[in-house]
């Protein structure tokens, strides 16, 4: 029991640490505690032609060592077809094929994707009310539903494999990250509509600030921490190409499957309970450009407790 208690307190001490870390909508170089258990639910919820869209998010992540931390994560969503309709592509009158829009269309909630990845912690420098610390981490993959806009990502919509570099500095109660990655999809095929979707790469950078307004100073560790963020979150990526058949169609001018970037500002409040319970309230504002596989506002909600094993 001892022992116990004293770990408790060094896991404590150190989530208290770095509490301006814990970014809601990007990572950190940091990981949680070796022997210590994360449990994340993740929520996205918007209104698209008067249908609520939401998608879910369940993750755990589990500190391997110092240095090494594992995640794995499960994704539901109404974001998509179960299978592409018959009336997905058409032809028009020379026999060209053609996507056929219906921004009207409800989807049921369905099981998307089961995703897995790691981060490795390789620089840590301390300092007094200071550190500078890097990481790299990557994730695999694996979607069932068929996505059709050209921005991908590592959530749920694709098959796809990704890695990139962390950096997280520390300033007294302010944190500053930046990111850097690339997403490496893989086609999505439906044989009974002899459809493929063919994605091409993307590129992700964000840039993250934290601090923390309170407390001011620790009295103990069940003091709820409360965390300010502004989190730029940008992207560029590919258009996508449909076959069906062996035939081209043809996506016209919509921009959502076309080439794209976009730079979206996501402010965010957060608690800290206790040390282990997590609360993160956030939204979505565009301002450069904008994403086209999600309406705005966006509201995001997370929820997450460590376990002390």
């Amino acid at each position: 029991m001892k022992n116990k208690i004293i770990l408790f307190s060094i896991i404590s001490f150190a989530f208290h640490s770095y509490a301006q870390e814990l970014y809601p909508n990007s990572e950190p170089a940091s990981i949680i505690p070796k022997h210590a258990l994360g449990v994340r639910l993740m929520n996205e919820a918007y209104v698209s032609s008067n249908n609520f869209k939401s998608w879910h998010g369940a993750m755990i992540m589990f500190g391997v060592s110092p240095k090494w931390m594992l995640n794995a994560m499960v994704t539901a969503s109404n974001h998509h077809y179960k299978m592409l309709p018959e009336n997905y592509i058409q032809k028009d009158a020379n026999e060209m094929q053609y996507i056929k829009q219906d921004l009207s269309q409800s989807y049921s909630y369905l099981f998307e994707s089961v995703n897995f990845g790691f981060r490795y912690r390789f620089l840590n420098r301390d300092g007094d009310h200071k550190h500078l610390r890097m990481a790299l981490y990557s994730n695999g993959v694996y979607s069932i539903r068929p996505h059709d806009e050209a921005e991908i990502t590592l959530m749920g919509n694709n098959k796809a494999v990704g890695g990139g570099l962390i950096t997280t500095i520390l300033l007294n109660k302010l944190a500053i990250s930046v990111s850097g990655g690339i997403i490496k999809p893989f086609s999505h095929k439906e044989n009974s509509s002899r459809t493929i979707f063919n994605y091409g790469n993307a590129y992700n950078y964000n840039l993250s600030f934290g601090y923390l307004v309170f407390p001011v100073k620790y009295k103990n560790f069940k003091q709820t921490n409360l965390n300010l963020y502004a989190e730029f979150m940008g992207k560029s990526y590919s258009a996508i190409d449909i076959t069906k058949a062996g035939q081209v169609v043809s996506t016209g001018n919509e921009k959502a499957y076309k080439d794209g970037n976009f730079l979206e500002l996501r402010p965010a409040l957060q608690f800290i309970i206790k040390s282990n319970l997590r609360i993160d309230c956030s939204t979505a504002i565009p301002i450069v450009n904008r994403s086209y596989i999600r309406n705005y506002p966006v509201y995001l909600l997370n929820i997450q407790y460590y376990f002390f094993l």
